[in-house]
């Protein structure tokens, strides 16, 4: 009886180890702020399959001592693959490069940049060492100069829609919001909506970076959004997790409640 008691003892004291083990690794943070020590900035990209054709790319950065994801697009054409945005550190760029290529053995078509901040365009660079086109609009390229961002092709003022084969890609340029320069991306083929940094996730208690931001007309920018694609299935915001248009709802009570 004794050694029956100790071999209960035993595996009770065994499942009680596993579980405080378990507790102690799951990652608290919500999904939009990983711990540095298990996410670190060098962390390679991570992938999120929306549609068969239309993909997430993952990276991670630093903000304000905290380490934040930042998401952007690859849309898969029976001619190539586009780009929305850059990862947020040339390493994570080269590892989404290299992931394009080995992942869905297809070429990079262009890049299109969504503002000037680094976590959208840090490794335009090498888009351009591998003589594969960088668009954006002209005050993007303007602000990007300024701030030594690398150099971008200011042709999305004047050419708002891109085709790719079976594929178009729309570029809406809402008002100052998030940045003076921020866009939305319109997938008409899929009715994605690429967000950026204009649209906050659920999950998201604040505005996030509003060094740049008009919190006045921030509100009406993504009201214009929101008018323009009714029919959005997916939105995707520039970080945190994708939904639907309650993104673009719950990023106007955000301004709302910060403005009064």
């Amino acid at each position: 009886m004794f050694v029956q008691s100790g071999i209960v003892r035993f595996f009770l004291f065994l499942a009680f180890g596993i579980w405080f083990v378990h507790c102690q690794t799951v990652n608290p943070f919500p999904s939009d702020k990983i711990n540095a020590k298990t996410n670190p900035v060098g962390t390679s990209i991570e992938w999120i399959k929306i549609k068969e054709t239309v993909w997430i790319h993952k990276s991670f950065g630093s903000f304000q001592g905290k380490i934040y994801e930042s998401n952007g697009l690859v849309v898969l054409t029976n001619q190539g693959v586009v780009v929305i945005d850059t990862a947020w550190t040339e390493p994570q760029t080269e590892d989404l490069i290299l992931g394009i290529q080995t992942k869905f053995q297809k070429d990079i078509l262009f890049l299109i940049v969504t503002h000037a901040h680094d976590d959208r365009m840090a490794g335009v660079n090498l888009f351009h060492k591998r003589n594969i086109p960088v668009y954006s609009t002209n005050l993007t390229a303007k602000l990007a100069k300024e701030k030594g961002l690398g150099k971008t092709n200011p042709i999305l003022d004047v050419q708002t829609r891109l085709y790719s084969g079976n594929h178009s890609v729309e570029i809406f340029f809402p008002g100052h919001g998030h940045s003076p320069d921020n866009i939305v991306v319109w997938l008409p083929d899929t009715h994605i909506l690429f967000g950026g940094c204009l649209v906050k996730d659920l999950d998201a208690i604040d505005l996030g970076n509003v060094k740049d931001a008009n919190l006045v007309e921030w509100e009406n920018s993504v009201k214009r959004v929101l008018t323009r694609y009714p029919d959005a299935v997916v939105v995707v915001p520039g970080h945190g997790n994708w939904g639907k248009l309650d993104l673009l709802r719950h990023t106007i009570r955000l301004l709302v409640s910060t403005n009064h």
